[in-house]
């Protein structure tokens, strides 16, 4: 059995895992376009700041392909033909397959007044290449502009803060992490940001861009000089070889449960893919890392002839920022009551529908954060008295005796 996987992140890296689970002897070839091996694209930033060296970015060795005797080709795909069960590499070189597996992760999206007045000062920060250039960018003392608020604006910001430059933040929507956070929630973490040297704008716009980057304009009129811009306002699935391949596809590749896409030898899993949000039902862009791994392993033993169902996941989130512990799980819009618990930097706000918890926000929360993420995926009911209770003093010994019985099952 000839096995390629298109890309080399981390649901290749699970595929390669979920491959070798059932079939031992099957070649695989693994395309790895950005040539950098298997590596941790959260920690970019910390490498950025010194924290992680170049040999503790990865995520799986290279010890690791040569133990499960995987071909890396340091190529990038341009073309797949479905009909032929082939490859093509830019090259020139073709490779055959019998499964495929699309990897292809996103790539970052470049506002359109960034693409058309862009210079070598505005930069995005996705990739471990992203992170070396900016590295070469950076000077202490100089101010420095990301748009966007999302995870990946914010950890770039705070990453350049931690190396000496001054940070605005420029965001669109009325509050910081607008995908993640309530109004709330974002309030302290913005209040936390500002009090550790940024400025935050939200509700404003860039609306023009000097050409050699230094002078960026709002929408208020207001002129900020920046020696670097950072681009950070959301990504988007590599889908174009997928649709040039003729695979149905929406803002992602479409898969089913074994995570086929509309061609029956060609599986994708990872960023590039539409899930389910097991909560509502409905598809949905889910790019979470353990998620990806998630896919690919299930892809990966799929592909090898396995039967295995991937039922989808949950939106959760978790990231440290200047300190502060974030985290959030469920559905962001969910619908419902809502309580808030705060004390002292600690901050929980949950929201019930019945007796089902569907979503949290959590700050400096860590300890009861993971058993209210098993609540909301395992979507255990619990008595609708039992959460206002649970408001009043949140911790792990006020979880119900159903909490514990549940795991234990499970475990079993």
């Amino acid at each position: 059995m000839q096995y390629v996987i298109i890309g080399n992140g981390i649901a290749a890296a699970g595929a390669v895992e979920g491959i070798r689970h059932l079939d031992k002897e099957g070649a695989i070839t693994v395309i790895d376009g950005e040539r950098r091996g298997s590596y941790s694209r959260p920690l970019i930033t910390y490498y950025l700041t010194g924290k992680r060296k170049p040999e503790q970015m990865r995520y799986r060795s290279e010890r690791f392909f040569q133990q499960h005797r995987v071909k890396v080709l340091p190529e990038q795909a341009v073309k797949i033909d479905p009909q032929a069960g082939q490859v093509m590499l830019r090259s020139g070189q073709v490779l055959g397959y019998d499964r495929l597996l699309l990897a292809t992760g996103a790539s970052p999206v470049i506002p359109e007044i960034l693409e058309k007045n862009g210079c070598d000062r505005v930069k995005t920060m996705y990739t471990w290449q992203d992170a070396e250039q900016l590295d070469l960018l950076i000077k202490p003392g100089q101010p420095a502009v990301v748009m966007g608020s999302g995870l990946i604006g914010l950890k770039t910001a705070e990453a350049l803060c931690q190396r000496g430059m001054q940070i605005t933040i420029i965001e669109k929507q009325p509050q910081v992490l607008p995908r993640l956070l309530s109004g709330p929630s974002a309030q302290l973490v913005g209040e936390h940001l500002q009090n550790n040297g940024m400025e935050i704008l939200t509700s404003r716009e860039v609306t023009g861009l000097q050409e050699d980057g230094q002078v960026i304009e709002l929408d208020n009129g207001r002129r900020i000089e920046a020696q670097l811009v950072i681009a950070a306002v959301g990504t988007k699935p590599n889908i174009s070889l997928a649709v040039a391949g003729g695979l149905a596809a929406d803002h992602g590749i479409k898969v089913d449960s074994y995570l086929r896409t509309s061609v029956a030898n060609i599986y994708a899993a990872g960023d590039v893919i539409e899930t389910v949000d097991i909560l509502s039902g409905r598809p949905a862009i889910m790019a979470l890392l353990p998620l990806a791994h998630r896919e690919g392993f299930v892809a990966g033993q799929n592909m090898a002839g396995g039967t295995y169902s991937y039922p989808g996941g949950i939106f959760m989130n978790s990231v440290n920022l200047m300190g502060m512990n974030i985290m959030a799980a469920g559905t962001p819009s969910a619908v419902g009551t809502t309580w808030q618990w705060r004390e002292n930097d600690q901050y929980l706000e949950i929201t019930t529908e019945g007796s089902c918890l569907k979503h949290y926000i959590a700050l400096n929360m860590s300890q009861v954060a993971g058993p209210l993420t098993t609540i909301i995926e395992r979507q255990m009911n619990f008595p609708e008295s039992f959460w206002p209770e649970f408001i009043r003093q949140p911790d792990l010994t006020s979880l119900p005796r159903l909490y514990w019985e549940e795991l234990r099952e499970v475990s079993g």
